[in-house]
């Protein structure tokens, strides 16, 4: 057995869709003899997994991912889907076959690639797939998978339940971390990313948001068929779909984006309050990290309810689109941090994905002092007094999380983000502004659309700051257990 590693820095970009290489220290490939560079010289079976160290069973090997298709039904009686899910892909060498991630309680009628039935098998939660000849390294193949079921959410260690699930009278889909082979089948990792164009039929009287922009919607026999596609390039545990009697409204905001915002009828009032300062957001957040990466936004408040984790996920949300429990939303604009947040991780965790589940405080620790940087400039308490107060919280918590590598059950604690927000405020008190903010425009400008690592962040800071040698404060906040001290 071995495997091919590939560099982040290796982006596929073609029409219609990105679909960024693993980062590094993630394995692709699978068995057979080593030929030139290590690629297979026979064709051989992609590895099943990207051996991600916090979920090594998700995610595949041996190809990029260029776009998925998802064409849906969705019967709300018995809540079930059915439909097609047409995935191209890239091979990295030439292949006999190749894995993907789909829940066990998904059940796959058959596989076609390139038009041609293929045989496939079920162990688990992969789907393994057999072409009826080899598949062609760096030709593009297209995969045909008709699969339906009754699709039911996972639990993940220190998140709660992921997935598609029931909330209040609909559905909300919160993918992070692994929750997307609940609903579609996938290459499950962060940097396997793609183009999506995501159509859902559902009963008259319900709508459906998804990811991008709304390009169709249709009346079917027995219901509206809406179709969304986003260019991406998008990661899968970013992919949402939500089904809900929702009352939509768009507008226009900087640079020609599309705020398109979501909520339950009978909440109009309250969520123009709570939502109404988004373009403000984004005007105040692009001189900071840079233009914002895609071309529509907004947030869909969704129900409370039925067990659903929705509370504690609602922060992170989803790309193009941040989600909000109704609860949160009361008028007074009380939790416009949580707006903020969500608006942020578009910048750090959609366009720039962590390289593997371990990063994750590139996503959240940047998107939480973002928050604080918005309260600043709103005419709140300053990112220094957010950043002073939240280290006298975890001056109170234990100190036993290291910010660059958590655990798999500690990557939504608490400490994740609130000690990466301080890290940043330490190094904007040391840099200065001008500097700190050129390092965080760099960051995302260099990473658009791929995936990165802490090592990549630590290495980038010598490039912007030459004044003082700052590896040993930036290994200290990100890499010891115990608290350091704010300058």
């Amino acid at each position: 057995m071995s495997t091919v590693p590939v560099s982040r820095r290796a982006v596929l970009r073609a029409a219609g869709g990105v679909a960024a290489a693993v980062g590094a220290g993630v394995a692709v490939g699978g068995c057979g003899t080593a030929g030139t560079a290590g690629v297979p010289a026979t064709a051989t079976a992609a590895a099943p997994s990207s051996f991600d160290p916090y979920f090594p069973g998700h995610g595949a090997g041996g190809f990029l991912v260029n776009r998925y298709t998802l064409d849906l039904a969705y019967s709300q009686s018995v809540g079930r889907i059915a439909g097609t899910a047409t995935i191209r892909v890239l091979p990295f060498a030439a292949l006999s076959g190749l894995s993907l991630d789909l829940a066990a309680g998904m059940n796959v009628i058959s596989v076609r690639v390139d038009g041609v039935s293929a045989r496939f098998s079920r162990r688990g939660d992969k789907l393994h797939v057999v072409p009826g000849r080899t598949l062609a390294s760096g030709r593009m193949a297209s995969l045909e998978i008709a699969y339906g079921g009754q699709p039911s959410p996972v639990t993940v260690g220190g998140v709660g339940a992921v997935g598609w699930q029931g909330v209040g009278s609909g559905v909300g889909v919160l993918s992070l971390p692994t929750g997307a082979p609940t609903w579609f089948p996938c290459a499950d990792h962060p940097t396997l990313k793609a183009a999506y164009e995501i159509s859902v039929t559902v009963p008259s009287g319900l709508s459906v948001l998804a990811n991008g922009r709304l390009v169709s919607k249709r009346a079917q026999d027995f219901g509206t068929r809406w179709t969304y596609r986003h260019d991406g390039p998008m990661a899968t545990y970013l992919a949402t779909v939500q089904i809900g009697a929702f009352e939509v409204r768009e507008s226009s905001g900087p640079a020609g984006v599309q705020i398109r915002n979501a909520y339950p009828a009978g909440m109009t009032g309250a969520a123009l309050a709570d939502l109404g300062r988004q373009d403000q957001m984004l005007a105040a957040f692009a001189p900071l990290f840079g233009p914002y990466p895609f071309d529509v936004y907004g947030t869909a408040v969704v129900a409370d309810g039925d067990g659903a984790s929705l509370h504690g996920m609602s922060p992170y949300g989803a790309q193009t689109l941040g989600l909000l429990g109704a609860s949160l939303v009361d008028g007074r604009r009380t939790n416009e941090n949580l707006v903020a947040r969500a608006l942020a991780m578009q910048w750090f965790g959609a366009s720039v994905s962590p390289a593997t589940w371990r990063d994750v405080w590139l996503s959240f620790g940047c998107a939480r002092y973002a928050e604080w940087l918005w309260s600043e400039k709103s005419g709140g308490a300053s990112a220094d007094v957010h950043a002073r107060t939240a280290m006298a919280q975890l001056g109170r918590l234990p100190q036993d999380l290291v910010v660059s590598d958590p655990g798999p059950d500690r990557i939504l604690d608490s400490r994740v983000a609130l000690r990466g927000a301080c890290f940043l405020h330490a190094l904007r008190l040391t840099m200065g502004d001008q500097v700190f903010f050129q390092l965080l425009r760099l960051w995302v400008n260099r990473n658009q659309s791929g995936s990165a690592q802490t090592a990549d962040f630590t290495a980038l800071v010598p490039q912007v700051y030459g004044a003082q040698d700052l590896t040993g404060f930036t290994r200290y906040w990100l890499s010891a257990a115990p608290l350091p001290e704010m300058p």
